[in-house]
């Protein structure tokens, strides 16, 4: 595995704060602990980017994590951080700082794709699930990043992404994010089933409890770095995002990058030990898995979406027939029948 490593994703996680209180969101309930709501220096971002590409390559850098990216003020020095040294760079973000001239210096900077959780297919919607009242902001952000986008040739994807809120109103959803958010925008768009924080938040839109299976995420030829870590810490590596919140997030800990090698960590003992759990199906050693709803054999996470490759790249990893519904003709996901 050591010699013929070759990453296909880094998360780095920029800031570990979050503007947002979501309501399905640990952030906001029970809350992230102040080890992981930092912001993680440029310094220390470049230097872990520098240990790990030369030797372990990887076409994509994510700022994503679990925080919000656009809290860093400097945000596109990270962009043009991971630009120059050839790499795609992708970030998820609520959108809600993504506008203005901080919004073109980061589009500037060379960013190749940005998506925009929006949890919520019309404003009442959104303000009851994202507990702000910014469904217009966020749509107008779109637009005008769109916009700025086609005036400049710069070559950046937009999309959008919700979560089905009732598992028994599915089609209506659909539509209505078609209408509202879509339709609006012309951003490529991801709905998916909600999910339970690998345990942390209490889904009442559980998926379908069926045997467990892995998640193939502790396999998966990438990495999630987080800005914080243990005790006052920085880049803890996690299994991944969904590790989010006490007691969860710290227990998941597989070690840190900023006293610790990437070998140390990616091929250490914690980490191994997740991955033979996984390979025999013991999840009930690993706490911050055993009660993960991403170990369910439930083919309709994926519900709709209108990007016909559905290079959803934080699902690397899982089984693509495992994950992803059945393609049409017009390459729209088949709706799931709840």
């Amino acid at each position: 595995m050591k010699k013929n490593l070759k990453l296909q994703r880094i998360v780095m996680e920029v800031f570990g704060g979050c503007n947002y209180t979501c309501q399905m969101c640990p952030q906001s309930n029970p809350g992230r602990g102040k080890n992981f709501t930092r912001k993680m220096s440029l310094k220390e971002f470049e230097r872990i980017l520098d240990m790990i590409i030369p030797k372990y390559g990887t076409p994509i850098i994510n700022l994503e994590g679990s925080g919000e990216p656009t809290m860093a003020k400097d945000l596109y020095d990270y962009v043009h951080a991971v630009k120059k040294r050839g790499l795609k760079c992708y970030m998820y973000c609520n959108g809600a700082n993504l506008r203005g001239e901080f919004m073109k210096k980061v589009i500037d900077a060379g960013i190749d794709f940005i998506r925009f959780s929006i949890i919520g297919y019309n404003q009442n919607v959104y303000k009851k699930w994202m507990n702000i009242d910014n469904f217009d902001l966020i749509i107008n952000n779109i637009v005008e990043a769109k916009n700025y986008i086609k005036d400049t040739g710069k070559n950046c994807q937009l999309s959008t992404y919700h979560l089905i809120t009732d598992n028994n109103n599915i089609a209506y959803e659909v539509d209505e994010y078609k209408k509202n958010v879509i339709n609006k925008t012309n951003a490529l768009a991801y709905i998916w089933k909600m999910h339970n924080w690998s345990g942390n938040y209490e889904n009442k839109n559980a998926r379908k409890k069926t045997e467990r299976r892995s998640c193939g995420r502790p396999n998966a030829p990438e990495l999630t770095v987080r800005a914080g870590g243990y005790k006052g810490r920085t880049g803890a590596v996690v299994p991944c995002c969904q590790t989010l919140g006490p007691p969860n997030e710290e227990k998941s800990i597989l070690g840190h990058l900023d006293k610790f090698s990437f070998e140390e960590v990616y091929f250490g003992e914690k980490f191994n030990e997740l991955r033979e759990a996984h390979n025999k199906k013991d999840f009930d050693k690993i706490d911050y898995c055993k009660d993960c709803d991403f170990l369910y054999q439930d083919p309709e996470i994926l519900i709709w979406s209108n990007d016909k490759t559905a290079k959803v790249h934080h699902m690397l990893g899982t089984d693509e027939n495992f994950i992803l519904t059945n393609y049409n003709k017009s390459g729209d996901a088949n709706e799931a029948k709840s």
